[in-house]
């Protein structure tokens, strides 16, 4: 009995010193909140943390909560740590119609790297707001147009979209000073181009910007003459050209609107021609031959390239570029 009771009490004793933390190691908490693509506040979504394993899958951990009506959640007892931070809807799993996605601060898919959080011991994290899939939330991009050798400029546009991709909005400035405000912008990074004419012609500027969380406010687009290619195109053989050939110039790094398209140029008698672009890589569009022709290789300074692309330099030219066109390789159809 002795034995039995002394037992008793050592367990007692010890349960306590095992259930508390060191003192090191108190737990902190994330707090904020769900709102659906339309804005509205998510009530009874589940929120936790969660980490990645080795593999890449989202592993969930013990701490999670529920949103309250208001959207408002707040997950306790997190011991410190980065965390990703997860939020399901009842049925999220299964895409359906309206039905927003399971979702990662601060507002992608849960293929996605997402963005991690830091719980510092026994501070609250606050402001882990998160806005749900399908339709991610849409921000505004504010900025200003200007030409760095202050010349004035009218007529301001600005095309954006994604890095590589097609500039699927186009802006026209109409504020005093080519102040900008464009609305809608989605989540993640964004390309903006800038036209506007000056006293000499043409002005051409180009900026990126990332967007997460907050919306941009001071965006900077520096305008400045166009880039401008010299060169020839030659036919195989030095045959005379097809009629009809055009060169033009598309930029890479975001492709033209459908307002904005590429300018073709003829070239002469002796396929001699100019193009004019903006800044950064090119590539030179040749329309108006055979169905089955192709820009066989493009040489610059005595250097061929792969590719038929150029980089563009504001105000700049680049010299002596020569365009080879022919059957595409590996073609038997006929150039008749």
């Amino acid at each position: 009995m002795k034995q039995l009771c002394a037992l008793i009490v050592c367990s007692c004793l010890a349960a306590p010193v095992t259930a508390q933390p060191a003192l090191g190691a108190r737990a902190g908490s994330i707090g904020g909140r769900v709102i659906r693509p339309d804005g509205i506040p998510q009530p009874e979504a589940e929120v936790l943390a969660a980490t990645r394993g080795a593999n890449g899958r989202l592993r969930p951990s013990p701490w999670r909560t529920r949103t309250a009506f208001a959207g408002r959640y707040e997950i306790a007892g997190v011991p410190a740590g980065r965390y990703l931070v997860l939020v399901r809807v009842v049925g999220g799993d299964a895409p359906m119609q309206g039905r927003p996605l399971a979702t990662l601060f601060p507002g992608v898919a849960t293929t996605e790297p997402g963005t991690a959080v830091e719980v510092l011991p026994g501070v609250p994290l606050e402001g882990v707001d998160i806005w749900l899939l399908p339709s991610p939330r849409r921000f505004q991009v504010a900025g200003r147009v200007v030409d760095d050798e202050g010349r004035d400029i009218q007529n301001v546009s600005v095309e954006f979209g994604p890095p590589r991709g097609r500039a699927d909005s186009v802006w026209t400035v109409t504020e005093p000073g080519g102040l900008f405000t464009l609305s809608g912008v989605p989540p993640g990074p964004v390309v903006l181009r800038a036209r506007a004419e000056g006293p000499s012609g043409p002005l051409i500027g180009v900026a990126s910007t990332e967007l997460a969380i907050e919306s941009v406010q001071d965006l900077r687009i520096v305008v400045r003459d166009p880039g401008r290619v010299r060169g020839r195109v030659r036919a195989p053989g030095g045959t005379a050209l097809p009629e009809g050939v055009r060169l033009s110039l598309v930029p890479t790094i975001l492709r033209p609107s459908a307002l904005y398209p590429p300018e073709p140029v003829a070239p002469d008698a002796e396929g001699r021609f100019e193009l004019a672009g903006g800044a950064g890589e090119h590539d030179i569009r040749v329309e108006g031959v055979p169905a089955n022709w192709a820009v066989r290789r493009v040489q610059l300074e005595s250097a061929t390239n792969g590719p038929p692309t150029v980089w563009l330099t504001p105000g700049r030219t680049v010299e002596d570029v020569l365009v080879e066109i022919g059957p595409a390789p590996g073609s038997s159809r006929s150039t008749r």
